[in-house]
């Protein structure tokens, strides 16, 4: 009887592995790359889900047994040390879900709803998604999420509320809360579009506005860079800042850095709408200079809504013409029609 441990795995590499498929055919044939990137390649490159991205996830907290900076992700879940479980009665695991102004708290909720804030050194070690542990190192660091992150654009949280028989229920945002009350945005033109399945929309960009006699790279730099908490800089009335959110269905958003003097920047990230309750139901700020595109994720069309700070100009919109948004018709139409 063939012993156990003679039985060829099917795991190890083996030169003759495709020995069974025509030569030619192997020539073709290319392994996939399941290799974990970094934060910051996976933000760049392939795309992470919007829940990671939202703003509480990009703020920096600090590890005590480890004394490094970490990005502590808004919808990830963690475990609570025993005293401040005990203090605060909740069970483990807890989903991080905001944080208190200033970020100087952590805001938890465990498995029955129940909430409380901590601080950011008590909320313990994140879970892997299959429940177990993870091990710092494994934490997003803050430096790759800020060096990552295209400087203006905004990602925050909704809370989408269902309503058994009927639908669902989710706010946007309130004027005089939230983000943008903090960055002082407020729409004076408020759209909504309809995208069908495998449809895309862009790319395309909106000019920044630059004051006269400045530097149109030395401005950006001042506004985004140098003084990027002074929003009462913002040009809102004079350019077109896009504020936005999603209805129905799944997007792909891709994000390029294109402004003067500010590094180039990819960000890609996938946003649910409201009819798919999860962590990635998130409203979206993109400024201008930032070219914007919205791939549908799936066979379900999409609704979206949104708003911009100024009313729409033609003028005010560069495209990035692609075959993606024609539909061309059949040659033999086309050739009937030139008839």
């Amino acid at each position: 009887m063939r012993d156990q441990n003679d039985i060829p795995k099917m795991n190890k590499r083996e030169k003759n592995l495709w020995q069974g498929i025509d030569p030619g055919a192997q020539n073709a044939l290319t392994p996939r790359d399941y290799r974990t990137a970094s934060f910051a390649q996976e933000l760049a490159q392939r795309g992470v889900d919007a829940g990671a991205l939202l703003a509480e996830g990009h703020k920096q907290g600090q590890n005590v047994g480890g004394h490094r900076e970490l990005a502590f992700i808004t919808g990830t879940k963690y475990t609570l040390g025993a005293p401040t479980a005990a203090s605060t009665g909740l069970s483990n695991p807890v989903t991080l879900i905001g944080a208190t102004p200033g970020y100087k708290l952590a805001i938890v909720r465990d498995g029955t709803g129940k909430m409380a804030n901590v601080k950011f050194a008590n909320i313990g070690v994140p879970l892997n998604p299959d429940g177990t542990l993870s091990t710092v190192k494994d934490w997003p660091r803050a430096s790759e999420v800020k060096d990552a992150w295209i400087p203006g654009v905004e990602i925050f949280g909704r809370k989408i509320h269902p309503q058994r028989h009927r639908g669902c229920f989710g706010e946007f945002v309130r004027r005089d809360e939230g983000i943008l009350a903090r960055i002082r945005l407020w729409p004076k033109q408020w759209s909504a579009a309809r995208m069908f399945a495998y449809t895309a929309k862009g790319f395309h960009v909106h000019p920044p506005s630059i004051p006269e006699g400045s530097v149109a790279a030395d401005w950006l730099r001042r506004l985004f860079v140098d003084e990027s908490e002074n929003y009462s800089l913002r040009r809102y009335d004079d350019e077109q800042w896009d504020v936005m959110f999603f209805l129905q269905g799944r997007v792909e958003m891709i994000l390029c850095d294109i402004r003067a003097g500010l590094p180039r920047r990819v960000m890609r990230f996938f946003v649910d709408g409201d009819n798919h309750r999860s962590s990635n139901n998130v409203g979206v700020v993109v400024p201008p200079g930032v070219a914007h595109a919205i791939r549908v994720e799936g066979s379900e069309d999409v609704i979206m809504v949104y708003g911009t700070s100024s009313v729409f100009h033609p003028e005010f919109e560069g495209r990035i013409a692609s075959e993606v948004e024609n539909a061309e018709l059949p040659e033999a139409w086309r050739e009937f029609l030139r008839l």
